[in-house]
């Protein structure tokens, strides 16, 4: 089976290995390079370079070979991972099921749904693998069942529709903001307000990048920006960090992400909202920057009213990697 990726804007002027790297998730980047250098990547119709440059509307065709396939994974002329999964090699686990609604957990480093880039390893096609009745489901193709998503290296709690009745049902609910949606998120520093809201409209900068912006100065509110209400609350002061509670009134795209960080205070782990050198020199003192691999970012609650308009509610507790790097910083 092949594969066929059309490059767009965004990703002009990438490398085409380190591009494929971050498209392919079931393949090593060393495992890509040994494609390209075997004839299996093309680029308009012609083998490709593995230091080769990406320009917009590049026409990426890439063949799978049989020797890459796995135990699991789909023979007879199919390559493609058939079982998708996180950035630590974990699946989806279903924490509630009946005839109307699946609530899982999703792992970090998992898409929910496939982009433009074509993507195969999201949790869409891990629902179509375990629940081919979903394929009928919503009202896009490559979303079937899904009425939220989290972003790809978030973890936690999500709700998915395994029928249309149902779908609409809880599609209402997050339309008219009658959802509970509750994070647990570790930023840098310590907030001085107990609790607060944060009320920054989000859109994009000159370079597409979700932020929230200020409703003055020289980066004010845009035409295009929408409103947006995230709510939080301190829970631990935890050495340099702080542990919150967030709230979500709204559903904007990076979201607490973009919150937090105009607030001074990003997440950790947070590879696009980073904190910058000068940002550091906020605090009275010096604080270390940390690589946790993913972000410490986790949808820990989800409540919404199923068919019957009975209110349920769902929970799911921190990844271990998580609890073990705060046990790790109260113990210093």
């Amino acid at each position: 089976m092949s594969q066929i990726i059309i490059i767009k804007e965004e990703n002009q002027g990438q490398r085409l290995d380190k591009f494929l790297t971050e498209v392919l998730t079931g393949q090593t980047r060393s495992q890509i390079k040994k494609m390209i250098i075997d004839g299996l990547i093309l680029v308009n119709s012609k083998p490709a370079k593995v230091h080769q440059f990406l320009k917009v509307n590049d026409k990426i065709t890439i063949a799978f070979p049989s020797p890459s396939l796995k135990e699991g994974e789909a023979g007879g002329g199919g390559h493609l991972p058939t079982s998708p999964r996180g950035k630590r090699g974990e699946s989806p686990k279903i924490i509630f099921e009946d005839n109307d609604f699946l609530v899982l957990e999703k792992p970090a480093g998992l898409l929910v749904h496939q982009t433009e880039k074509g993507e195969t390893n999201t949790l869409v096609n891990w629902l179509l693998e375990k629940y081919p009745q979903i394929k009928n489901v919503g009202e896009e193709r490559y979303r079937e069942g899904i009425i939220h998503r989290l972003d790809r290296d978030v973890s936690g709690i999500m709700a998915v529709a395994k029928n249309n009745e149902a779908y609409y049902h809880l599609k209402e609910q997050f339309k008219n903001r009658l959802v509970k949606k509750e994070y647990l998120a570790l930023v840098y520093g310590h907030l001085s307000q107990h609790e607060g809201t944060i009320e920054l409209p989000i859109g994009r900068n000159k370079d597409g990048q979700f932020v929230a912006h200020p409703r003055q100065g020289k980066d004010k509110f845009q035409d295009r920006d929408k409103v947006a209400k995230t709510n939080y609350k301190v829970l631990e002061y935890i050495k340099d960090y702080t542990l919150l509670s967030v709230q979500i009134l709204t559903g904007r795209t990076h979201q607490i992400r973009a919150h937090l960080f105009a607030i001074g205070r990003p997440i950790l782990g947070d590879l696009i909202y980073k904190p910058k050198k000068k940002f550091l020199h906020l605090f009275q003192r010096k604080i270390k920057v940390i690589d946790l691999k993913r972000i410490f970012l986790h949808s820990t609650k989800l409540g919404f009213n199923n068919l019957k308009n009975e209110w349920v509610e769902f929970s799911s507790p921190l990844p271990k990697e998580l609890t073990d790097f705060i046990n790790v910083q109260k113990t210093k």
